[in-house]
C-alpha cells in the first residue's frame, strides 16, 4: 500500500516511509522469526547449549544493521513529513553511536565461550535493552519533533492528521518495545511482539492515506498557485520582498523559518507582514492565503 502511495503522490517521505518498513520487515524476518526457527531446529537436534545459544545470537546479530538502517529510515521519514532534513552532524551521530554498539556486541559473540553458558540470558537481555533503549529514545525524540514542528502549518486540520499520525505511533512503539522485552516471560508475549511488529504500521498508514487524500497538491496545481500569486502581487503593488515572504507563508512557513530562509531579521519579517496584511485588508495567514487562491 505504502509503495502504491508513493507512485501516486510522488512525496520523498513516501519513499523513505516504504524503506524503512522493508528494512524493519527483513529485521523482524530474519533476525527474530528466523533466528525461533534456528533455535528450535536446533533444540530438537539435542545440540548443545552453548551452541544453541551461539548460533541463535549470531543470526540475530546478522539482523541488526536492518535494524539500524529501519530506524534511520524512520528519523528522517519524521523530518521529511514536516518538510524537514536531518542534519549531517546528526547522521554522524546516530550511525557512529550505532555502529560502536554494533561492534560491542559482535565482540561479546567472539567471546561468549568465555562468559559461561549461565551468562547466556544476561547477555542477551542486556544487549535487548540497549536496543530498546536507543530506539525508544531516537523515535520518541522524531515523534514529539513531528508534534512541534506541525504547529507551524496552517492549515487545522493538517495539523490534527499529523498529531494523531504521530500519537498512534508513539502508542504502537511502546508496546512493541515493552512487549519485546518481556518476551522471555511467555511464548504468547514472544507471539504478540512478533504480530505487533509487522501489523502495527497498518493504522498509521491508513491515518497517512488520508491525510494525503485530503492536502496532496497536484503539481499543476501547483503551478496555478504560482500564477495567482503573480496576479495577487501586480493587483496589490506587493514589493519583491513581500512577495517573497507571501510564498513562505504559502508554505506553512512560521516566521523564523522565514527569517532563518531570506537571511533577515525577525522583526523585519514581522514588519512585511504588518504592511501585507494592510495592503490585502486580511487579519491573518489563512485569510492570506484563501484570498490568493481566489486568483486562480
Amino acid at each position: 500500500m505504502v509503495h502504491q502511495m508513493s507512485q501516486k503522490y510522488r512525496l520523498p517521505y513516501l519513499s523513505t516511509f516504504f524503506y524503512f518498513l522493508i528494512f524493519l520487515n527483513i529485521f523482524g524476518i530474519y533476525g527474530i522469526i528466523g533466528s525461533r526457527i534456528i533455535r528450535e531446529i536446533l533444540v530438537q537436534t539435542d545440540a548443545a547449549t552453548h551452541s544453541i545459544e551461539s548460533i541463535s545470537m549470531t543470526t540475530n546479530y546478522l539482523g541488526i544493521p536492518f535494524l539500524i538502517l529501519s530506524l534511520y529510515m524512520f528519523l528522517r521519514f519524521c523530518r521529511e513529513i514536516v518538510n524537514r532534513l536531518l542534519s549531517t552532524r546528526f547522521n554522524l551521530f546516530f550511525f557512529s553511536i550505532q555502529i560502536l554498539i554494533f561492534l560491542a556486541y559482535g565482540l561479546i559473540l567472539i567471546r561468549i565461550a568465555r562468559f559461561g553458558e549461565t551468562r547466556f540470558d544476561l547477555i542477551k537481555k542486556v544487549v535487548f535493552i540497549a536496543y530498546s533503549a536507543i530506539s525508544l529514545i531516537a523515535t520518541f525524540y522524531a515523534l514529539i519533533q513531528m508534534l512541534f514542528i506541525r504547529k507551524q502549518f496552517t492549515d487545522a486540520k493538517e495539523k490534527k492528521s499529523i498529531q494523531i499520525f504521530s500519537l498512534i505511533y508513539l502508542f504502537f512503539i511502546a508496546a512493541i518495545i515493552t512487549s519485546a522485552n518481556l518476551a522471555f516471560l511467555s511464548k504468547w508475549i514472544e507471539l504478540a511482539f512478533i504480530i505487533l511488529l509487522f501489523s502495527s504500521h497498518l493504522i498509521p498508514i491508513f491515518i497517512l492515506n488520508i491525510h494525503l487524500d485530503k492536502f496532496f497538491i497536484e503539481p499543476t496545481i501547483i503551478v496555478d498557485f504560482q500564477r495567482s500569486v503573480e496576479e495577487f502581487v501586480m493587483k496589490f503593488g506587493i514589493s519583491s520582498r513581500e512577495k517573497e515572504v507571501i510564498e513562505l507563508i504559502c508554505k506553512g512557513k512560521s516566521n523564523q523559518d522565514i527569517s532563518d530562509a531570506l537571511f533577515i531579521s525577525l522583526q523585519t519579517v514581522k514588519d512585511h507582514i504588518h504592511r501585507i496584511y494592510l495592503k490585502t485588508g486580511v487579519k491573518n495567514r489563512v485569510q492570506l492565503s484563501n484570498l490568493i487562491r481566489t486568483f486562480s
